[in-house]
């Protein structure tokens, strides 16, 4: 017969379980939202033997799971397009943590990708001032993210044929090209950031073949956005299916007020 304290681990793990069923994965504080009766120290702690004994993984950022997370890789270097090819090679030979992003990495989730189109390039921060000047060297037009605030940047956007990014968290990448996630959020920050040529209906439709075709994780999506500095309108936009029918209408009365 369970005593007490038993009973309520078993209530705990009982709920916990539950939502995971639901969803993908869940971050610390999320988890503590689900539990606000209970001390956030005493919920830590029933996470921590509850990983301890098996029941839940857990991974980097303090997410949670029932099972490993799958990989989202894109689909490989043969899929890059002739420009990315190129930067791709020259660049390994300089020592500098990087990664192609951006359409690049969604091979597979887009009805047509075009011949050509600027190239999303992350690099680590140290790195980009040498990278740049080499890139430039071979006659390519380059852009950084910081720039969009300098005069002339949209004259030139538009004949650029690389975006370098400065990254952090360079585990959202495998052999150099952005794993799924991390391609869709560097897409999506270049379209609503630097006016990058993809339009906002196929940028919408990229998101949900990637959610149709269980392409991503949230928890990933969410660790993307979190290098990016967008965490909390990725939160917003990856949780606003679960949210009731009227919560939802007052959301797009809002965004519809303020447009």
């Amino acid at each position: 017969m369970l005593n007490n304290h038993e009973k309520h681990d078993s209530v705990f793990l009982s709920e916990l379980l539950e939502e995971l069923s639901k969803r993908q994965s869940l971050e610390t504080r999320e988890i503590y939202d689900l539990f606000p009766s209970m001390n956030p120290k005493t919920v830590s702690w029933k996470l921590f033997d509850l990983v301890k004994k098996g029941y839940l993984i857990r991974f980097a950022q303090g997410y949670y799971s029932i099972s490993e997370p799958k990989e989202s890789n894109a689909a490989g270097y043969q899929y890059l397009n002739s420009l990315s090819k190129k930067i791709y090679n020259d660049l390994l030979g300089y020592g500098f943590n990087f990664y192609i992003s951006g359409l690049d990495a969604l091979v597979g989730e887009l009805l047509h990708i075009p011949e050509k189109f600027m190239v999303l390039l992350v690099i680590e921060k140290s790195g980009i001032p040498e990278i740049r000047e080499f890139l430039n060297s071979q006659d390519l037009l380059v852009v950084t993210e910081k720039e969009k605030r300098k005069q002339g940047f949209q004259l030139i956007k538009d004949r650029a044929d690389v975006c370098i990014f400065g990254g952090k968290d360079f585990s959202l990448q495998k052999e150099h090209i952005a794993k799924k996630e991390k391609g869709f959020i560097d897409l999506y920050y270049a379209v609503t950031r630097l006016d990058y040529p993809v339009s906002i209906p196929e940028l919408s439709r990229i998101y949900e073949n990637l959610l149709r075709n269980r392409s991503v994780t949230f928890m990933k999506m969410k660790q993307a956005a979190k290098d990016k500095g967008i965490y909390s309108e990725i939160t917003w936009l990856l949780e606003i299916t679960k949210k009731p029918t009227k919560v939802k209408e007052f959301m797009s009365y809002q965004l519809k007020e303020n447009l």
